[in-house]
């Protein structure tokens, strides 16, 4: 990947590294990759503006597969402070990390991607120097699980919509770590734009599904602002109005839900807030083009 430099520190114990499959576009490098180390060694991974998210995935080989000892640390000396490597780790961006291996097999994807290009996050600042923490290193977070797990079977076997699909998980991602890491950051407003506190409040309410449903004027009350200075700001920071939005998270959300061929049409609509299919249907083939059964077909 070119947004990171990897270098073994003895190129006789380097890895070898097999792309199963890929899926690349303007701000993410996502790929699912077989890591083989034929011997333990050392190595330095250097982002560069690029944040790096690994999630461990069941190989293929599993005789090949067996627990390993896998260390890192982010600080200067590679031999100091190393910590066990969890199965999801995340790198920030222009981090070097310090790897110790041992002679493994592993399966991963691999997701390289710059927060500030997906759409309406470019408004929130990303600086995580201040941030970095050895929990980084073993992320306990279900949420991250699922959600690049999913990235992984879309990367696996590409849909219909695959970008957007893409787009909508790798959005979510980042949010979970912003919170995570983030959250307390100090952001300067914008003067005609939403702040990035504001924004995210909107975005969780609006992405939360039909128990969460608002109306303009409560969304401009939680604001503290009035409903046409609302609509303006939001406007000016994400480049679409707060209904077009809206529109688009539930059917980011229901291009989600459908990947899962247990749930009937009609329970996909009433988890994103539709009365009844043909009202969902309806609006899913406006917006996507195809109805929920074609979209669903194409997976």
């Amino acid at each position: 990947m070119e947004a990171i430099h990897y270098s073994e520190c003895d190129d006789s114990h380097a890895g070898h590294f097999h792309t199963e499959a890929a899926f690349s576009q303007k701000g993410f490098d996502i790929r699912l990759e077989l890591a083989t180390w034929p011997s333990s060694g050392t190595a330095l991974v250097e982002t560069h503006n690029s944040c790096l998210i690994r999630l461990l995935l069941p190989s293929d080989e599993p005789q090949r597969t067996g627990p390993t000892n896998n260390q890192g640390s982010f600080s200067g000396d590679s031999c100091a402070h190393l910590k066990p490597l969890g199965p999801l780790l995340f790198i920030p961006h222009d981090t070097a990390f310090h790897l110790r291996h041992d002679v493994c097999q592993q399966k991963a994807l691999i997701c390289l991607f710059n927060p500030a290009n997906l759409g309406p996050l470019a408004a929130y600042r990303w600086d995580w120097e201040r941030c970095i923490h050895d929990s980084m290193l073993n992320l306990e977070n279900r949420y991250l699980h699922a959600s690049l797990q999913r990235l992984a079977d879309e990367v696996a076997a590409p849909g219909f919509a695959s970008p957007l699909h893409t787009e909508y998980l790798l959005t979510s991602i980042a949010l979970e770590l912003r919170g995570k890491y983030l959250g307390r950051q100090p952001t300067p407003t914008v003067e005609g734009k939403l702040s990035p506190a504001q924004l995210r409040q909107l975005n969780e309410l609006l992405d939360a599904g039909p128990e969460q449903e608002l109306s303009l004027h409560q969304l401009a009350r939680l604001c503290d602002m009035p409903v046409r200075k609302l609509s303006i700001y939001f406007k000016n920071t994400t480049g679409v109005t707060l209904r077009r939005y809206a529109a688009q998270a539930r059917i980011n959300k229901a291009m989600a839900l459908l990947s899962d061929p247990c749930l009937l049409i009609k329970q996909v609509a009433y988890q994103t807030g539709f009365l009844n299919a043909a009202a969902f249907t309806a609006a899913f083939r406006k917006e996507v083009g195809v109805t929920p059964e074609q979209f669903r077909s194409r997976q």
